[in-house]
């Protein structure tokens, strides 16, 4: 695994191996400012692009920072990138090696745009990634077979280890978690691929309107609902406008099955906050704001935990 600061020879003579990448006529650069807070951009790997001099082709190359040994399944992550790429709904996957951590990748910059909440409030757009997340889902298990409740209980582990900085209410935001994953535990439920992570910036959008997911660190075997609830939980604040999300998802509402979504969504917060509370504490890159990042998904997942309906939700999930 590379550190963050990848040294440019390693990734020259890595990507010397595609057609027309070997010369000497590349110059290699920062893709994208690295930024934890408010939105986790660039923090899994550090991200280059690779440009022929004159001609102006480039491709992106995902160096994974030492940091991802904390959090990411790397092998998974990559055969999920790959999957994404073969079924046209994920940038196209050129070379890989999970072993050194180097993903290279087509580099989808001129004409496409990172997703918005604002562009998620377009039918067109949220029917696209709907149709993207399902694709994902219709193939075979993923050798990583982790739900978000499992990981909350390896994450809260971890940060426990290394004395990271939590929330006084930590431990009572986890077992209510864990309540819910046993209530869950009694529903039948068909695990398949995901994506994993619904954050709105793991959305490319094309001029045309096209859609292609990146960022598949989360990718896991698991219940096809949680694909939608990280996606609810980030893209839609008011539950009105999640419901007409899900309802365009499912092509019905169902009460049961979405209930279960917002769960995940709120089971998704904790999750992302007891990660970056660990990065926190066991990352070099202090200049990053892990803990910043990790108080707002703590906020988030406090403020629904504490209403009354999420007991509400518990009670109708089947």
């Amino acid at each position: 695994m590379r550190q963050s600061g990848t040294e440019l020879a390693t990734i020259r003579n890595f990507i010397a191996g595609l057609p027309g990448w070997g010369s000497g006529d590349i110059v290699i650069e920062p893709a994208i400012p690295i930024l934890a807070s408010p939105s986790w951009r660039g923090v899994d790997g550090f991200p280059w692009r690779a440009t022929r001099k004159g001609g102006g082709d480039s491709i992106f190359i995902k160096a994974m920072d030492r940091d991802a040994e904390l959090y990411i399944d790397v092998a998974c992550a990559f055969e999920a990138a790959q999957r994404a790429s073969d079924l046209g709904i994920g940038p196209k996957v050129l070379m890989a090696d999970s072993d050194v951590g180097l993903l290279v990748m087509e580099d989808l910059n001129q004409g496409w745009r990172v997703g918005t909440l604002e562009r998620m409030l377009e039918p067109d757009i949220v029917d696209a990634v709907i149709a993207a997340m399902r694709l994902f889902q219709s193939g075979p298990p993923l050798p990583r077979r982790k739900s978000v409740f499992d990981e909350i209980e390896h994450f809260y582990a971890a940060a426990a280890a290394a004395k990271a900085q939590l929330p006084s209410d930590a431990e009572w935001l986890v077992k209510e978690l864990r309540f819910a994953a046993d209530a869950f535990r009694s529903l039948d439920i068909a695990a398949a691929p995901i994506h994993g992570d619904g954050n709105v910036s793991n959305i490319l959008i094309s001029d045309a309107g096209e859609v292609r997911l990146i960022d598949w660190d989360r990718a896991t075997t698991a219940d096809p609902l949680e694909d939608i609830g990280s996606f609810l939980v980030e893209a839609y604040a008011q539950e009105p406008e999640a419901r007409d999300v899900f309802t365009r998802s499912a092509g019905t509402f169902d009460e049961g099955a979405f209930n279960r979504a917002r769960i995940y969504g709120v089971a998704d917060d904790l999750r992302w906050g007891l990660i970056g509370a660990l990065l926190a504490a066991r990352s070099a890159r202090n200049t990053l704001e892990f803990y910043k990042f990790a108080s707002w998904r703590f906020v988030r997942c406090r403020m629904v935990v504490r209403e009354p309906r999420f007991g509400e939700m518990l009670r109708r999930i089947a």
